[in-house]
């Protein structure tokens, strides 16, 4: 028992390096593919990431490598080797600058409402800039993963706040139980569109050999315990934001939950939290990352066996500083310059993130083992998957347009003009809009007695019923006039629609480029 607690501390960093994009489109991966499938997608790909882990870890074990690139030059040759370094190199550098984006997607409005100042693109590039030298360039500092223990566990602490907040919006659904009718179970249709998030949710392939390196007493055994709990840690975040977000939103959640909380503090605090949290978690992908460029420019070969016993990864101070920066910088000029690459992030995540994850460890052990049966079945069964879904994955990405408007269809509203119906749909489902507009254009047979079209406005009204948008029946007397006006001078109406329209289509972007960025993640 004693062994399995003295795991913690890597358990903690392993499991905080896992948590990232992901979270926040799980609500939305819940509501695409039904409360079910989507709970059984999550744990399948929980399991998988362990079966990868294992495979990875034992052929590790038996070629007598602790480095991910030389175990390729191992099983593979330098052909190997080099397709192992640059598809790392590329998922993490990608990574990277998936977490600048968030961080400059999310807190430049925090900071904007704060202070009072103007969320402009000055202010996003300085924030970035602020958080890469306070916060990313000290932390990538430390040679050892286990001083971030103290960091990997205030981040998870975060998240378990993070659940606590989307379960309070969960609450009044779970009371009322008005929930059930409004959620899906079981949607297949949505698998192919979840697929990059739910396959990368888990993968942590990168981070194992440098654990492995820092743990005073490896084995194969104490390394499987360890991605056990971080997964099952992790997996159990996933299932609780997951249900509990789409619960609390159902048929509105977006791509990126945080865009359905509504201005309030506790949400603004939640918002600043998860910035902070990607930022402190920054370093944890640096670590396999420079250990790949190091490699790649600079080791050419296996290193002697009097370095095996340490793995052979240390990095001389000047090149692991100027390693360190260089990924920095790259990544924080990338993340300013550019900070819509949604697409070549998914694209990467679902190409070198699957490679990595999942087809080259079954591959290398079915090289190293290839005279032994035990064990064979699995990693063939493995391979399959991998290469399944990064067919499915990079098709998906490269296929699947932006999220639809969350109303696709406009309903016909009796005595309400057009730009009523727009404006009041942005922000309702189609029952709760008809209603509301039923109220607005007094189409109800309860209206007051001052009502002047009677029947036969009712039935020029059905005549021109499809016309809604151009023809306005007379509504009140004393209102007709001004209802001629909106009509006759449209101008200032086509601004505030266009303007309410940019909204819901930014908002949407938003939501896409979250999952994008989670599949990427």
């Amino acid at each position: 028992m004693s062994g399995r607690s003295n795991n913690w501390p890597f358990v903690l960093n392993l499991g905080n390096s896992i948590i990232g994009v992901s979270i926040l489109a799980m609500p939305y991966c819940f509501k695409q593919c039904g409360i079910l499938l989507g709970s059984l997608l999550l744990l399948c790909s929980a399991y998988l990431t362990r079966v990868s882990c294992n495979l990875l870890l034992k052929t590790a074990f038996a070629a007598r490598k602790r480095s991910y690139e030389f175990l390729a030059l191992h099983t593979f040759g330098a052909a190997g080797k080099l397709a192992v370094e640059l598809s790392i190199i590329g998922l993490l550098l990608g990574t990277c600058v998936a977490f600048y984006v968030i961080i400059g997607d999310l807190g430049p409005a925090i900071i904007a409402e704060m202070t009072g100042l103007e969320n402009t693109a000055s202010l996003r590039a300085g924030l970035l800039v602020f958080v890469a030298i306070a916060i990313v360039t000290p932390l990538g500092m430390m040679r050892d993963i286990t001083s971030f223990t103290a960091v990997s566990t205030m981040s998870l602490l975060f998240y378990s706040v993070f659940i606590i907040e989307v379960l309070m919006w969960a609450i009044p659904n779970l009371v009322s139980g008005a929930w059930i009718q409004r959620v899906e179970m079981w949607r297949p249709a949505g698998i192919f569109q979840c697929l990059p998030i739910f396959s990368m949710a888990f993968a942590c392939q990168t981070q194992l050999f440098v654990l492995y390196g820092a743990l005073d007493e490896p084995s194969v055994k104490r390394m499987n315990n360890i991605v056990q709990d971080a997964i099952n840690m992790v997996g159990s975040i996933y299932l609780c934001v997951g249900f509990f977000g789409y619960v609390a939103f159902c048929e509105l959640v977006k791509g990126d939950v945080l865009l359905n909380f509504s201005s309030t503090f506790m949400a603004e605090v939640v918002k600043m939290g998860f910035c902070l949290s990607v930022a402190v978690s920054f370093p944890l992908m640096i670590f396999p990352c420079r250990q790949s460029i190091d490699t790649l420019f600079f080791r050419k070969h296996v290193p002697t066996l009097e370095n095996i016993p340490t793995g052979g990864n240390y990095i001389p101070p000047l090149r692991f500083k100027a390693i360190t920066m260089s990924i920095i910088i790259f990544s924080l000029i990338t993340g300013i310059v550019i900070p819509n690459i949604e697409t070549v992030l998914a694209l990467t995540g679902s190409t070198t993130g699957v490679l990595i994850c999942f087809v080259f460890p079954s591959l290398m052990f079915l090289n190293v083992f290839s005279s032994q049966s035990s064990g064979k079945i699995t990693a063939q069964i493995a391979l399959f998957v991998g290469v399944s879904v990064l067919v499915a994955s990079t098709y998906t990405t490269l296929t699947t347009p932006g999220e639809a408007p969350d109303v696709a269809v406009k309903p016909v509203v009796d005595n309400v003009p057009d730009f009523a119906v727009r404006n009041v749909i942005g922000d309702a489902d189609q029952n709760n809009a008809m209603e509301s507009l039923q109220s607005l254009g007094g189409g109800s047979d309860q209206g007051d007695g001052n009502h002047g079209g009677g029947q036969d406005e009712g039935e020029e009204h059905q005549k021109d019923k499809e016309n809604v948008q151009v023809d306005v029946p007379d509504v009140k007397a004393g209102k007709e006039k001004d209802q001629e006006v909106q009509i006759d001078k449209p101008g200032e109406k086509d601004e505030e629609e266009e303007e309410k329209e940019k909204d819901r289509e930014q908002e949407e972007e938003k939501g896409r480029l979250y999952r994008s960025r989670a599949s990427a993640d």
